[in-house]
């Protein structure tokens, strides 16, 4: 495979394939070419009129550094990217954006990798109420004419570093094609894509880029700096920090730290909102699951659910008038907007037939499940750290420690809440010695580990030696004609890695 140029070696013993190189490389000049000035620039009026707008939405207005990135996103590019650790207050600098971009005539699309995000993005930034949907679902509606997508056309693409590269690709073709400009919005710290990626922090050094810093979530200093530390992979302060504040919670067992979590979530919403506390695990289905039926067991005692109980297929749980709901799959309906995979709502009734009404939180939709339909639900009090990304609640709790453990998720952990966020570990995980002294400092070195994606293109390719020396000595031996046929299937590759074809269906 190196010989025949499907597999690059890289330095450092690395090694990438011909295809997510030229994948790479492609997102890269296509960048660059947006990047150039294009007479994209909203102007001084149209920013001063969001600014005013957003002022009257909020009660507050742009501090110097959102309206600086303001200025940056909204300037003369076709191209341009926004950095913003969580808790910046991204959305509302996207709010004033897509303002100004309208007021001067351009349509505004908000995108992002899931659907429940694309929606929560419309949420957060409220010009793009109504105009979001998923990046697979754009590309693929644009490629086949479905969706008009022109020069005076901009689209946001939210939590932009969780975009696989073939993803990425896809778009930035069709932004460059259509004449489109886009505007990246993520933070290379936090969660990254689950396939081939990382290219989210190189675009920075090729469009323009505004970055915020001041965080706005908290207005707790140290828990600021306990964020800050995380994010930097310093996470022995963080650590230290919680353990400070009593917030580092240690069991002998996972089992112990998870019914410890459940318990303190029960306490906790009796006095706040339960959407307002998130209850977090990096580990398995089988943990949430757990997880969550302790959650609706607290809430039962408590006579906050109904009486009748459906049976959900795939779980052991079933699910009551009152509870929390989570979507694992979409779900259509004729003439109405789609439900999307992980938007959450509330169950307002459950009928002797066993049909189930929900109310959801990001449309306010209602919409009846029944029988086989019943699959596509999950109790929503708990969840895994991938959904919540891009959340803001008042109060966190986290159970981890275990062997998925990283620093991007637990930088993602730490974030979501205003007022404090509580761990859960054990030391089953960590150690289970007695009072083991160093059983927190494992925990702080398991979270400055990173797993975050590499694109090829940050290692330099090594001279090849089975393109070069190893492939002439076995020219040389066998005779040129035995790899001539060779050469039309290389071509296709690259082609189809440069441009592959897109898929039959909508995500």
């Amino acid at each position: 495979m190196i010989a025949e140029r499907r597999v690059l070696p890289l330095e450092g013993g690395r090694m990438t394939t011909l295809a997510i190189r030229a994948k790479e490389q492609a997102i890269e000049r296509s960048i660059t070419q947006l990047a150039q000035p294009a007479g994209r620039d909203v102007g001084d009026s149209a920013r001063t009129l969001a600014g005013d707008q957003l002022a009257e939405r909020i009660g507050a207005r742009l501090g110097d550094e959102q309206s600086h990135a303001l200025k940056v996103i909204t300037g003369p590019e076709r191209a341009a990217v926004l950095v913003g650790p969580a808790g910046t207050g991204k959305g509302v600098v996207i709010d004033a954006a897509a303002r100004a971009e309208q007021a001067t005539g351009h349509r505004t699309l908000g995108i992002a990798v899931s659907g429940s995000t694309a929606q929560r993005f419309g949420q957060d930034s409220p010009a793009l109420a109504g105009q979001t949907l998923t990046l697979d679902a754009l590309v693929y509606r644009v490629e086949r004419g479905r969706l008009t997508v022109d020069a005076n056309t901009t689209i946001f693409f939210d939590e932009a570093g969780m975009a696989d590269t073939d993803r990425l690709r896809r778009l930035t073709a069709a932004v460059e094609r259509t004449g489109a400009k886009l505007v990246a919005i993520g933070d290379g710290a936090q969660l990254p894509s689950i396939g081939a990626g990382g290219m989210f922090d190189r675009l920075t050094s090729i469009a323009p880029t505004a970055v915020l810093s001041d965080v706005r979530r908290t207005l707790d200093r140290a828990e600021q700096r306990a964020w800050a530390d995380l994010r930097a992979g310093r996470s022995d302060r963080a650590m230290a920090h919680y353990l400070r504040q009593g917030r580092l919670h240690m069991d002998d067992t996972r089992d112990q730290a998870v019914e410890r979590a459940a318990r303190d979530w029960a306490n906790l919403t009796r006095e706040l909102p339960i959407e307002q506390v998130a209850l977090i695990s990096d580990a398995s289905n089988q943990e949430i699951a757990r997880l969550n039926a302790r959650a609706q067991h607290y809430r039962a005692e408590r006579g906050e659910l109904g009486d009748i109980e459906v049976h959900v297929p795939g779980v052991d749980y079933g699910i009551r008038a009152g509870d929390r709901i989570a979507m694992i799959d979409q779900h259509h309906q004729r003439g109405a907007q789609r439900i999307e995979n992980g938007a959450k709502g509330e169950v307002l009734d459950i009928t002797l037939e066993g049909d189930v009404l929900i109310q959801f939180d990001a449309t306010n939709q209602w919409r009846t499940l029944a029988g086989d339909e019943l699959a596509k639900l999950r109790l929503g009090y708990a969840g895994h750290v991938h959904r919540a990304q891009g959340a803001t609640v008042t109060r966190t709790l986290v159970v981890t420690g275990g062997w998925q453990t990283s620093k991007e998720p637990a930088y993602v952990e730490a974030s979501r809440a205003r007022q404090g966020t509580d761990w859960y570990v054990n030391r089953q995980d960590l150690g289970e010695h007695g009072q083991d002294s160093d059983r927190v400092k494992r925990l702080a070195q398991a979270m400055g580990h990173s797993r975050t994606q590499t694109p090829s293109l940050a290692h330099p390719e090594l001279p090849d030696p089975g393109w070069g020396f190893g492939f002439t000595r076995t020219v040389e031996r066998h005779g040129p004609a035995r790899y001539a046929p060779r050469i039309p299937g290389l071509v296709r590759t690259i082609r189809r890695a440069i441009d592959p074809p897109a898929p039959d269906r909508t995500r």
